[in-house]
């Protein structure tokens, strides 16, 4: 008897393990994490930072955040701006970081000197085909399919204009 209850211990112990291990592989995984969360996760500056916010439990990622300077940001923004990033809207007279929380971060960064003052032109690449149709990436690369460029310029903070090239 006491055979079979040592097999049922290491079998619960086994599952436990097992258990434990699908919990942190799924935590592990960006596109699982809240939207929110999501969409911070892909504005930490470095994969450090990254994979350390993956490992967060839920209720430790605000206290992250805030220590990144990232949670600040976003509720500097207007009400209105944070409800149109949750819907992956920009438009002229956002802040530059609600198109970062929108569509993440740009492909490229310039400055242009038009009439005399610094402007940021963002680039951000936007999937219009394949399986990521719809998201902004990285790079075009990244799409699985075509892509197109929206250019944000951004003065004082604030986007001033937004360009779809093609």
């Amino acid at each position: 008897m006491q055979r079979s209850d040592n097999r049922l211990r290491g079998f619960r112990g086994a599952a436990i393990a097992v258990a434990a291990a699908l919990q942190l592989a799924c935590a592990m995984n960006p596109e699982r994490l809240p939207e929110l969360d999501r969409r911070f996760y892909y504005n930490l500056e470095s994969q450090a930072d990254q994979q350390e916010f993956l490992e967060l439990r839920d209720e430790d990622r605000q206290a992250f955040l805030e220590r990144h300077g990232l949670w600040e940001k976003w509720i500097a923004l207007p009400e209105a701006e944070r409800k149109d990033v949750g819907a992956g809207n920009i438009e002229v007279g956002f802040h530059e970081f609600a198109a970062f929380m929108a569509w993440g971060p740009p492909a490229d960064t310039q400055t242009r000197d038009p009439d005399g003052r610094a402007v940021l032109q963002h680039t951000f690449i936007r999937c219009s085909s394949g399986p990521k149709a719809g998201r902004f990436v990285r790079e075009n690369l990244d799409c699985d399919g075509t892509s197109s460029e929206v250019l944000v310029s951004i003065n004082g903070g604030v986007v001033t204009e937004i360009n779809y090239p093609h």
